[in-house]
């Protein structure tokens, strides 16, 4: 049996807000909205808002949904591989840029357990979104 990760969700209190901080990641990274709902109402009456944007790559799979709610989704960490280096600086500049809080700056976590080059970085919920290049030869860390 093989299982693969299909997608994560990601509910955001302050969608816009939370959105300028995925566009801006995720885009660097070739994941762009690929699918867009928005409460089409524009109601006085409606108190909710109806919204969702998926993230996927240019072949349409969608890896990341972003949706409105109330109870927003707290404590996540979201871990985005790439194959270069320079992918993990140039994420980092736009976050820095865009006034997106910085966690972690580009660095080599070189312990035995992690041997990749990373930056972190936190939405308005303060879900944690880290982009990482594992270094050639290094192994996935090992299951606690």
């Amino acid at each position: 049996m093989s299982t693969t990760l299909d997608h994560v969700t990601i509910v955001a209190e302050d969608f816009e807000a939370s959105r300028a901080v995925y566009d801006a990641l995720l885009g660097c990274l070739g994941l762009v909205p690929t699918v867009d709902f928005s409460d089409p109402e524009g109601d006085s009456d409606d108190t909710g808002t109806v919204a969702a944007v998926g993230y996927g790559s240019s072949a349409g799979r969608l890896v990341l949904w972003l949706v409105a709610g109330p109870a927003p989704t707290s404590g996540a960490h979201l871990a985005l591989a790439v194959t270069e280096p320079a992918l993990v600086r140039q994420v980092h500049a736009v976050a820095r840029d865009a006034g997106i809080p910085v966690v972690q700056a580009p660095r080599d976590w070189e312990s035995a357990q992690l041997d990749y080059y990373g930056t972190q970085f936190t939405d308005p919920a303060g879900n944690l979104i880290e982009v990482l290049l594992r270094q050639p030869g290094s192994a996935r860390p090992a299951m606690p």
